[in-house]
């Protein structure tokens, strides 16, 4: 991992950014990033969130959009990206209604391969992010083992490595087993006992330098810094800045 590879999913700093989206993207730059998801974010104007963007001297990497919103209108979203300037897009979510049997999930598989061939027409990257109920059984499998087989070649992987270990899952391992298409890992640690919750990398007990081999092996390009529940976003994001770039080399 390089520092030029870890990035912020804005996602964690949701709240601030309903106040003052702005200052938001520019504290955000003041905590040490320079790259960022995006997500969470109140509704701007494409080229307003470019021009905040670059006042704050980020740049996206990737934007979280639901399946329903690309289902009902790719080339709007295309059209934004295009002038955000913003090359990936990751599906954040399964709606249960895809998911409650093995066929459903082929079925979906089969309608992210056919969305990722229509953004990589249009030079847009397309991916699937996790959460923790991919890894539940079904059917004698599982809804991840099931996605995994069925994704087709140019669906990418953004592993989140908190929901990973929740589910079950060892992140290592998981990262390992998708190497062929794991780009990105969400980078939230996970505190110890029954009731996890989420906390900033390195305070939690997720063994993030072996993910970080791991990732570097699998050829990640982004590790981005991600919390739900952050209960003070920018001085935890500052946290978990400092921590992965001990770790970058």
């Amino acid at each position: 991992m390089r520092l030029d590879q870890i990035a912020l999913q804005l996602y964690t700093v949701r709240k601030l950014a309903a106040a003052d989206l702005a200052g938001s993207l520019r504290a955000v730059a003041a905590a040490g990033y320079r790259s960022v998801e995006l997500a969470g974010l109140p509704e701007t104007a494409p080229g307003a969130l470019a021009r905040l963007l670059g006042e704050a001297g980020l740049r996206a990497i990737a934007s979280h959009e639901g399946i329903q919103r690309l289902r009902e209108d790719p080339a709007a979203i295309t059209e934004r990206l295009d002038t955000v300037g913003c090359p990936r897009i990751i599906v954040p979510w399964m709606p249960e209604e895809n998911r409650r049997t093995v066929d459903d999930v082929r079925r979906f598989a089969a309608e992210l391969g056919a969305l990722a061939r229509f953004f990589a027409d249009r030079g847009i990257r397309l991916g699937y992010h996790n959460h923790a109920f991919e890894f539940a059984p079904l059917e004698g499998t599982t809804i991840w083992d099931v996605l995994l087989a069925e994704l087709p070649a140019g669906v990418e992987i953004e592993l989140d490595v908190y929901w990973a270990s929740v589910g079950g899952r060892d992140p290592v391992a998981e990262i390992r087993a998708t190497a062929d298409r794991v780009r990105l890992l969400h980078m939230k640690d996970r505190t110890p006992g029954p009731e996890p919750r989420d906390t900033p990398a390195g305070e939690g007990i997720l063994a993030f330098p072996q993910i970080v081999e791991a990732g570097r092996t699998a050829g990640v390009e982004w590790y981005v810094v991600e919390q739900d529940d952050a209960h003070d976003p920018l001085a935890e994001i500052a946290v978990a800045a400092r921590y992965l770039e001990s770790l970058a080399g």
